[in-house]
C-alpha cells in the first residue's frame, strides 16, 4: 500500500487517489481538491476532484465485478468481510488519527470509537450473510411457495463529513454482504480516513467491487446518483440535498435509502435539576463532533421551575470545555 504522510502533522495516510476497479488513479480532468485539517487551519493533502468521466468509469467497472461478486456464496463473502474486519481492528488507532486530523472530531471520546465500530460493522455483517435466506411455506397441499432474496445491483453510497468512517462501513459492509458492488463518495473535505478503509478493502476484495471518488456534490455526486446503471442510492447528509437526491431517483424509480438531518429534542423535568444529567445534556449536543450530527440535542425543553438553576449548570459546563487539538 502506498503510504503518504500529511504535511501538517506526523499521521499516516492511506492512497490519496480515487479507487477504480482496484487501482489507484488521478481524476480524469486532473483537479485536485486541498483537505485542511480544521484544528489548525492547515492543509493535510490533495486528493483527486473527480467528475462524471470518473463516474461513468467506476460504475462500469462496478457494474462488471457485480456479475462475479453476486455469483459468490453468501459465506464466501462473508468470510472476506470478516478478514476486513480483522485487518481494520490491528490497526484502528492509525484510522482515528487520520479522523480526528481531518474532522476535528476528539480523537478519545470520538474518532477512536468509531475507529473500531468499523470493525465491529464489517464483523457484524460478515457473521450475517449466512442468514441471507428467503421463506418457503405450502400455498396449497401440492403447491411449494419460496422466495430467494437477489442483490440488486450497483449501489451508490454518499456519506457526510461528521462521522465518515463508520458511516462509509454501515453503507459498505451490508451492500457487500448481500452481493451488490459499491461506488462511494466521501465528503470532499473528509475523505481520508475512507480511502484508508477502502485500501484495506482492496487488499481483500476481487476488483470492482468496491470503488472510491472524491469530488464535489455538484460534479460527483450528482452524476452518481443520476447515473443509469445504479441499481440504489444510500445517502446520509442535508435534508436539502436529500430532496433533490429523492427528485433524481424518482425519475427511474431507483430504490433509495436516506439519513437525514434531525432536530432532536432533550427534555428535563424537574426532579433532574443536577450536574450529571447537565453534563449529560452537553454529551447530547455532540461537541466532541462539532454539533454536527443527526442525533445531536439541537433543542432543549426544561420544566419552568428549573430552568434558571439548570440552564446555569448546563452553560458553566460548556464554557469549561476547551478547543483545542483533537
Amino acid at each position: 500500500m502506498q503510504e503518504n504522510k500529511s504535511k501538517s502533522a506526523d499521521v499516516i495516510l492511506g492512497p490519496v487517489k480515487l479507487l477504480i476497479n482496484g487501482s489507484w488513479e488521478e481524476s480524469s480532468s486532473g483537479a485536485v481538491i486541498e483537505v485542511e485539517c480544521p484544528a489548525t487551519k492547515t492543509i493535510i493533502c490533495s486528493v483527486p476532484r473527480a467528475n462524471f468521466e470518473d463516474v461513468d468509469k467506476a460504475v462500469s467497472a462496478a457494474e462488471k465485478a457485480f456479475l462475479s461478486w453476486s455469483r459468490l456464496t453468501a459465506s464466501d463473502r462473508g468470510r472476506i468481510l470478516l478478514r476486513i474486519a480483522d485487518a481494520i481492528e490491528s490497526r484502528a488507532e492509525e484510522l482515528a488519527r487520520i479522523v480526528a486530523h481531518e474532522t476535528g472530531n476528539a480523537i478519545r471520546t470520538q474518532s477512536r470509537p468509531e475507529s473500531y465500530a468499523c470493525a465491529a460493522i464489517f464483523r457484524y455483517f460478515g457473521g450475517l450473510s449466512n442468514e441471507l435466506k428467503g421463506t418457503t411455506f405450502p400455498s396449497t397441499e401440492d403447491v411449494l411457495v419460496y422466495t430467494r432474496r437477489e442483490p440488486l445491483g450497483v449501489v451508490a453510497a454518499i456519506v457526510p463529513w461528521n462521522a465518515p468512517v463508520s458511516l462509509a462501513s454501515a453503507k459498505i459492509a451490508p451492500a457487500l454482504c448481500a452481493g451488490n458492488s459499491v461506488v462511494l463518495k466521501p465528503a470532499e473535505d473528509a475523505p481520508l480516513g475512507i480511502l484508508w478503509i477502502a485500501s484495506i478493502c482492496s487488499q481483500f476484495l476481487p476488483a470492482g467491487v468496491l470503488n472510491v471518488l472524491t469530488g464535489f456534490g455538484p460534479e460527483c455526486g450528482a452524476a452518481l446518483v443520476n447515473h443509469p446503471k445504479v441499481s440504489k442510492v444510500s445517502f446520509t447528509g442535508s435534508t436539502a440535498v436529500g430532496k433533490g437526491i429523492i427528485r433524481a431517483s424518482a425519475e427511474r424509480v431507483t430504490p433509495l435509502s436516506l439519513e437525514l438531518g434531525g432536530k432532536s429534542p432533550t427534555i428535563v423535568f424537574e426532579d433532574s435539576d443536577n450536574q450529571m444529567v447537565a453534563q449529560s445534556v452537553a454529551l447530547a449536543m455532540r461537541f466532541t463532533r462539532q454539533s454536527q450530527s443527526c442525533t445531536a440535542g439541537s433543542r432543549l425543553f426544561i420544566k419552568e421551575e428549573i430552568f434558571d438553576s439548570f440552564l446555569e449548570k448546563l452553560t458553566t459546563y460548556v464554557n469549561s470545555l476547551i478547543v483545542g487539538d483533537p
